[in-house]
């Protein structure tokens, strides 16, 4: 499905995270049926909790640029992906994978990405009070809508 004003916040979720599951590999644990892309931290004491590490996506659209034409304009998609995970290896693999499939041009071409930024790693307290590290991938995209 393509990406228009009337699905842009849910069709542009499902194409990072179809991109995101498309990537080979991906998960380190090599999990079958995999449920570790969420769009809010889980509740890590649930009983449908898949463990470490997961994925954190979240979306922003904004708009620019309107043209004559008021029913389109160019939209900017802030992407942000959080991995989280207690193995500093496991971040550094996910986020080398991303890092690699967003440069190949056929894998997220629902819009433009014009800007990637990956951030050091930062931890936090998981809610047994566990440390967690994690890592932020932060994608600027474009489309015209």
């Amino acid at each position: 499905m393509a990406i228009t004003t009337n699905n842009i916040f849910s069709e542009s979720y499902a194409e990072v995270q179809s991109f995101l599951n498309g990537i080979s590999d991906l998960d380190p644990r090599g999990r079958y049926k995999t449920n570790w892309i969420h769009a809010s931290m889980p509740n890590i004491n649930s009983k449908g909790f898949d463990g470490y590490p997961f994925i954190v996506l979240s979306i922003g659209v904004g708009e620019s640029n309107p043209s004559f034409d008021f029913t389109v304009s160019e939209k900017t998609f802030r992407v942000l992906i959080n991995i989280w995970s207690p193995q500093s290896t496991d971040i550094d693999s996910i986020a080398d994978k991303i890092f690699q499939n967003l440069k190949e041009v056929t894998k997220l071409t629902a819009f433009d990405v014009t800007n990637l930024e990956m951030s050091p790693f930062n931890w936090d307290l998981d809610q047994n009070g566990k440390k967690i590290l994690y890592r932020s991938v932060n994608l600027i995209a474009r489309k015209r809508i």
